[in-house]
């Protein structure tokens, strides 16, 4: 994702860090964005995700950690850039975890969050905002957290509310690949609500499921929109 790089002018040589890396693409992506020499680290609160990162990733020489966004083991003024990529509506107490990547954060270092809204989307875009809501219901039912994503007004006044400056916003769309994989994901859509048979909701998502599953064979199905916020501490 050459955005990214051209999003970080002047970026210091040092230490990079993703947080809810989960699988590991951010990271890789912020350590082909990074100078040379640099060090990339990502970090997630579900240990089986960082593992996975490893043996995903065990040839690009990133380091990934299992530890809580909200209290990280990191000194002050760790890292010349921290990042958090489609992570944000998956944490309830976002306040405190921004407050842990401004902290680690060096002083002139950039902090990225990268963020997909569901406002403004075409068709098959609408189609991926409707799974990603179902599948936030499902997850809070069976005991995670997920919110449904953000409007693009509301992302850049969650950003605008820190204490950085210089900052930029930037939408983009992902490569094509990702759209072939939501969409084998939404073929298994109604399967996923069996998670929940015997629950009171139980019905009313089966229906939906189904509903966005016609919606994806008339429509297609498009990774929404993203916006790229970065500034400097």
């Amino acid at each position: 994702m050459n955005i990214l790089k051209e999003a970080l002018p002047g970026v210091h040589p040092g230490k990079a860090l993703d947080v809810g890396t989960r699988f590991g693409e951010f990271a890789v992506r912020l350590a082909e964005a990074m100078p040379e020499g640099s060090e990339v680290i990502g970090i997630d609160n579900d240990a089986s995700a960082a593992e996975k990162a490893r043996e995903k990733f065990a040839e690009k020489g990133l380091l990934f950690q299992q530890m809580d966004a909200a209290a990280m083991d990191y000194p002050d003024e760790t890292f010349e850039v921290v990042a958090l990529s489609n992570t944000l509506h998956h944490i309830e107490d976002y306040g405190k975890v921004l407050s842990e990547m401004l902290r680690v954060l060096k002083p002139g270092g950039f902090l990225v969050l990268n963020e997909m809204y569901r406002d403004g989307q075409d068709a098959a875009q609408q189609v991926h905002e409707a799974q990603h809501t179902l599948e936030a219901k499902l997850d809070c039912i069976l005991g995670g957290y997920q919110r449904r994503t953000w409007k693009r007004k509301e992302i850049i006044e969650i950003f605008r509310g820190l204490p950085l400056r210089d900052m930029t916003f930037t939408d983009f769309h992902e490569e094509a690949v990702y759209d072939a994989k939501l969409e084998a994901k939404n073929r298994k859509l109604a399967e996923e609500v069996e998670k929940i048979s015997g629950q009171p909701e139980y019905q009313t998502l089966k229906q939906e499921a189904l509903d966005i599953q016609a919606r994806c064979r008339e429509n297609g199905i498009r990774r929404c929109t993203q916006l790229l916020c970065v500034g400097r501490k």
